[in-house]
Formats: C-alpha cells, structure tokens, sequence
C-alpha cells in the first residue's frame, strides 16, 4: 500500500510539473512585427523563435498599445495554441528597444 502511494505521489508530481511548464510564460525579443497582420516574431533566449498572433481580446500590460512595439523590444508573454496557431493572451514590455 505504501509503494503504491509513493508511486502515485510521484506520478501526480510529474504531472503537475508537465502542467506547470506547458502554462509558463515566456520571454524574448520581437524580431518582426506586421500591424497588418497582426502577427510577431519573437526570438528566446536559447534562440527558439514563435510567430505569435494577436486578437481583440490579447491584454497588453502597462497601458501599452500594439503600435508602441517595435523590433528590439523585449517582452513577457502568456499564449494559447489553436488551429495550429500561438495566439498571445497577456504581453507586457519589459524593455523598450533604444
């Protein structure tokens, strides 16, 4: 009885980890940006990159518009995925590009 909690302790650790990462917001630098479109790239720290599409209902922080963003900025951001698509929930500047 004891292996058995101890094993499904450790299972819903795991599984909660797995949660917890995939719900991680992320950082990075825009690298494109197309107001048109409404579409950014923006490029991590390890050099991973995500074409991210914003809607209406994306909340911007700090009182910050889409058209205030440029190349250079850094950014913190939440997203979902759908229809094979990253679609940005919560972005807010961290650093203005100079």
């Amino acid at each position: 009885m004891k292996r058995l909690l101890g094993i499904s302790a450790a299972l819903l650790f795991v599984l909660a980890s797995a949660a917890y990462a995939a719900d991680r917001p992320h950082e990075g630098k825009i690298t494109k940006i197309d107001q048109d479109a409404r579409v950014m790239t923006i490029q991590g720290e390890k050099g991973d990159t995500w074409d991210l599409y914003w809607t209406e209902t994306t909340k911007l922080k700090n009182e910050l518009t889409f058209p205030e963003l440029r190349v250079g900025d850094s950014v913190h951001f939440d997203y979902m995925e759908k229809d094979g698509r990253m679609y940005v929930t919560e972005l807010r500047r961290t650093h203005k590009a100079g």
